[in-house]
């Protein structure tokens, strides 16, 4: 075996072994928790908390005790799911918080959470809320675009300051978890907003699990694979995240994810699609030279060809 062959097995075996002992960790390593014992908390809380992903994260905290306050869209699937879940878990304590998460500022809702949760102690904080938006980026509106980021992105920001800052003066222990998306490893043009947001999420989370660590507050994001959820309602034409659909898996899998993987993992890859993924585009191929590529190969793609608005090309 050549140096260089050698230097090149080497450096793969030292980028991917370590991950994926990291990956058979988190997913075969760490049995399910009870956060409401393992944090001594009450109340939690859950954007999005109404449908998909969100649902059934309560529905997991109601499993083992946990109050939740769920903050969703107030719209019809928010009251069927009040309906149903006050049903299902009699026992538990639910608070409902209808409003909507793409308000610029967060003064909105966050007065209405402040309201709703003034009386209690948040420990456990879910930022799950979040949608796509499909097509060029200046040829959706940009009304609809700044929806999609302040959903993604500033709801979390504004929601996680303040139930931390509570945290933090209490002395509470506690746990907030970001739901981003494998999508944020690669350049996704034609969804380009939804990959950035996710993105930033992920490394928000994991500047802020530094920071809290001491204090016992722990930080969890993480990117599944495909779920089977209202997510895919936003595809248009996009027929890479059909096909996706077809390979999802229930959304209470996340719910387990994250019950397992609390304060013992920061960033959790969950399901192969993500894993593959991961070890394909950021340690097989350079980021940089697969944004190269992406930006020579897009003109041939069939979604990039159905979802192209047509414009007059005017130069001299």
């Amino acid at each position: 075996m050549s140096f260089l062959t050698s230097l090149f097995f080497w450096v793969g075996v030292l980028a991917v072994v370590p991950y994926l002992l990291l990956v058979a960790y988190g997913a075969y390593g760490c049995p399910e928790q009870n956060l409401k014992k393992k944090y001594n908390a009450k109340w939690s809380l859950v954007t999005g908390g109404s449908s998909g992903i969100g649902a059934a994260i309560v529905r997991k905290f109601a499993t083992q005790g946990l109050n939740v306050v769920v903050v969703a869209l107030d719209d019809a699937i928010l009251k069927e799911f009040k309906e149903t879940i006050v049903k299902e878990f009699p026992r538990v304590e639910f608070r409902f918080v209808g409003c909507d998460l793409s308000e610029a500022t967060g003064n909105s809702y966050l007065e209405a959470v402040k309201k709703v949760t003034s009386d209690i102690d948040i420990q456990i904080l879910c930022n799950n809320a979040g949608f796509i938006t499909t097509g060029g980026y200046a040829d959706v509106t940009l009304q609809k675009e700044m929806a999609n980021f302040h959903t993604n992105v500033t709801a979390g920001l504004v929601l996680t300051h303040h139930f931390v800052d509570e945290m933090l003066n209490k002395g509470l222990k506690g746990l907030v978890t970001f739901t981003s998306s494998s999508a944020g490893f690669i350049p996704n043009p034609m969804s380009a907003l939804y990959a950035s947001t996710k993105i930033f999420l992920t490394t928000f989370a994991a500047s802020l699990a530094a920071e809290l660590a001491e204090a016992e507050i722990d930080t969890l994001v993480i990117h599944p694979s495909p779920i089977n959820s209202g997510f895919y309602k936003n595809a248009g034409k996009m027929s890479a995240l059909l096909t996706a659909q077809k390979f999802s898996s229930p959304p209470s899998v996340i719910a387990d994810t994250i019950c397992r993987n609390a304060g013992k993992i920061v960033v959790v890859d969950q399901g192969p699609v993500t894993v593959i993924m991961k070890i394909l585009t950021t340690k097989v191929m350079d980021w940089n030279v697969f944004t190269e590529i992406m930006k020579i190969g897009l003109r041939f793609n069939g979604d990039y060809k159905a979802m192209k608005v047509s414009r007059p090309l005017k130069r001299e």
